[in-house]
């Protein structure tokens, strides 16, 4: 399997406080990746350092093969890697397909060639998946509840055509129904070919539908493996999963 993405000896500190301490692991073209993880160990810092949002203090970060340690983040996401951040930062004072269209502002000039027909099409991909999103597209996206402007953050990054889209915490604050949801269109993005790196609390719902996962505890890898072994580790079952029944 090709990776599509390779982390090398990254290290990333706030200060004085190291909040990634020299982690090392690729994702395969394809896969679902999961970090998984208390709070504090360094998952969000991980992901916020692969798109550009933090700069490491020493490692490499390689995409496609090219080196993208430190680059900016609109080069990041323009070369393919797009992230739907924690908290959903939905843009105010804009409509449900103004923050869409926002959400294509990286894209490749190869693909501005054809802009026009690759945004529709991007468009009609997301409104198939959340189609509560096209009942509301002229709907001002901050009165949506809270699992529509999570639909609407994963349907914005959706709309710039990733080869990687960063998933930090898609089901933060979400009632169970709409977590199983949200779970079932992450999945149906990676069978759509679009590979995902993706951090979550929920651990049993990610390990359902990762291929391999990785466990942070203070800015460490702990634990890794294919997640179909890891369903039945007990380390990951005493400290995240509890009685699975």
């Amino acid at each position: 399997m090709t990776n599509i993405l390779e982390v090398k000896d990254l290290s990333v500190s706030y200060g004085a406080i190291q909040a990634v301490k020299g982690i090392n692991f690729n994702v395969g073209e394809g896969q679902i990746v999961a970090i998984l993880g208390a709070n504090g160990a360094g998952k969000s810092t991980t992901l916020r350092t692969i798109s550009g949002i933090i700069k490491p203090k020493k490692g490499e970060i390689l995409f496609e093969g090219e080196n993208i340690t430190g680059k900016s983040i609109f080069s990041i996401a323009k070369a393919g890697i797009s992230h739907c951040p924690e908290g959903r930062e939905i843009l105010l004072g804009l409509t449900v397909e103004e923050n869409m269209i926002a959400g294509t502002y990286s894209m490749s000039r190869k693909n501005r060639r054809h802009g026009a027909k690759t945004v529709k099409q991007n468009e009609e991909y997301v409104y198939n998946m959340f189609p509560v999103l096209e009942e509301r597209r002229r709907q001002q996206a901050h009165t949506l509840s809270g699992g529509e402007q999570q639909m609407l953050a994963i349907g914005r990054a959706l709309m710039s055509s990733p080869k990687l889209l960063i998933l930090d915490e898609p089901s933060l604050g979400l009632a169970p129904i709409i977590v199983r949801n949200i779970f079932k269109c992450i999945k149906e993005i990676s069978e759509q070919g679009t590979t995902i790196l993706i951090v979550e609390q929920n651990a049993l719902q990610t390990l359902k539908i990762a291929d391999y996962v990785l466990v942070l505890e203070l800015g460490r890898i702990n634990i890794e493996g294919p997640a179909s072994k890891l369903m039945n580790d007990q380390r990951l079952i005493d400290a995240y999963l509890g009685n699975k029944a």
